[in-house]
């Protein structure tokens, strides 16, 4: 999910212990509206895990095998996710295997396993064969595919769109979803999602952090500012055509600058500013600046994506808590 392995460099993630105080949904605020939350499988402890403030959960990652057949190798901490998914229903919350990431076994971005196996129809079918044991072993909701990234170039985006619906043709007949991690609105990439894959999915994760790689005057830009999110819809609704009620946008519970990366648990446990964005020159997103956010999404889009509810604090500072008030506000 992550697009850069700087992530991996997060200093201190230990276990987080929520609070679970609050008895409404997401939904309550907006029917429909989506709250999805990425987990690392052994980030945290299931039993810590907010339910009432997430729609949808994505245990990542199941990975492609290094020999491209379309086979997936073994789920990480499977123990984890039976409980993950046991307590997640109990709190009326669907659970996803995402398959893929950024660093998928063979270096940062290399994508050459999604590349090889999509490229014929026998090793598309035994994926998708793979991914449906995890569904069903597990009791889970459905599939998000991870792929970083399709290319805008043939035949990439074509085995792309092939492979999505093979698994969509296998995954909604059994009442599962299908849904799909992609680039906010710079990289070339986005067009290597071809059109037809709108109606394919049944939403979007929309990575829109990570976008730190410019530099003005040799100073980090902030890496995921409220304009990248106005920026995505822009992009992907409005000059692609992306159904708005497919658009779920991707916040980061993390910070990054200074060559490092940082939760936001860690974050404030150092000083930083619950409703600033910026502490030591690390840049994050606090509390003021989730909440616009969620409100953009809420006008424009269909839900709100965090990698990764690991990150958050607990308590009033809580970024997932600042998501569900601001989706349950009055105004």
């Amino acid at each position: 999910m992550k697009k850069y392995p700087l992530y991996f460099m997060l200093l201190c993630f230990t276990t987080t212990f929520f609070s679970c105080t609050s008895p409404t949904s997401p939904q309550q605020g907006m029917e429909g509206f989506k709250v999805v939350g990425y987990l690392p499988a052994g980030r945290i402890d299931t039993a810590a895990i907010p339910y009432q403030y997430l729609t949808d959960i994505n245990y990542a990652f199941a990975i492609p095998a290094p020999d491209r057949s379309g086979s997936l190798l073994p789920v990480p901490q499977p123990d984890t996710l039976h409980a993950l998914v046991k307590a997640a229903h109990e709190h009326g919350v669907r659970v996803f295997i995402s398959v893929g990431g950024w660093n998928i076994g063979d270096g940062g971005g290399n994508d050459t396993r999604f590349e090889v196996l999509a490229n014929s129809e026998k090793t598309r079918t035994h994926f998708v064969h793979s991914v449906m044991e995890v569904v069903r072993t597990f009791d889970l909701d459905g599939a998000d595919i991870d792929w970083e990234y399709p290319d805008p170039t043939e035949p990439s985006s074509t085995n792309y769109e092939l492979l999505m619906k093979q698994l969509a043709d296998s995954l909604h007949p059994a009442g599962k979803k299908l849904t799909a991690a992609i680039v906010s609105y710079h990289d070339v990439h986005g067009y290597g999602i071809t059109k037809p894959v709108f109606k394919i999915a049944d939403w979007f994760n929309i990575m829109a952090y990570d976008d730190d790689y410019n530099t003005f005057r040799g100073e980090l830009v902030p890496h995921a500012p409220y304009w990248l999110d106005v920026r995505a819809f822009d992009y992907w609704v409005k000059d692609r055509g992306m159904p708005q009620d497919k658009a779920v946008m991707g916040v980061p519970f993390y910070g990054k600058g200074r060559g490092i990366g940082m939760s936001y648990r860690r974050l404030l446990a150092q000083g930083a500013n619950p409703y600033e964005d910026v502490y030591d020159s690390i840049y994050y997103n606090g509390i003021k600046t989730m909440k616009e956010k969620t409100a953009l999404a809420l006008k424009r889009g269909k839900g709100i994506m965090i990698w990764e509810i690991g990150g958050d604090t607990t308590g009033k500072y809580s970024l997932l808590r600042a998501i569900h008030e601001e989706i349950n506000s009055d105004k």
